[in-house]
């Protein structure tokens, strides 16, 4: 478990990637952001899925995105 620990996006790409498997095209930090009062730092990554044998659902990335969700904020402690 790693929550406490300060987070690193390589660790975003290892959970999304255990969750997605071979579905995860890419993952990138498209965009930070830093509140003037709170100095919390948010980040926003982009998932990029695809299948090379088969068109992904909207169904199938809702549950995944889910489960990545819910993943993260279990073993890294981010929201």
């Amino acid at each position: 478990d790693d929550v406490g620990k300060p987070f690193h996006p390589n660790d975003l790409n290892e959970v999304v990637r255990d969750v997605a498997g071979d579905l995860v095209e890419r993952v990138e930090l498209v965009d930070t952001f830093v509140h003037p009062k709170t100095k919390r730092l948010s980040n926003c990554f982009r998932i990029s899925y695809r299948s090379m044998d088969r068109s992904l659902t909207n169904e199938e990335i809702d549950l995944l995105q889910n489960e990545v969700r819910t993943v993260v904020s279990e073993k890294l402690g981010v929201e």
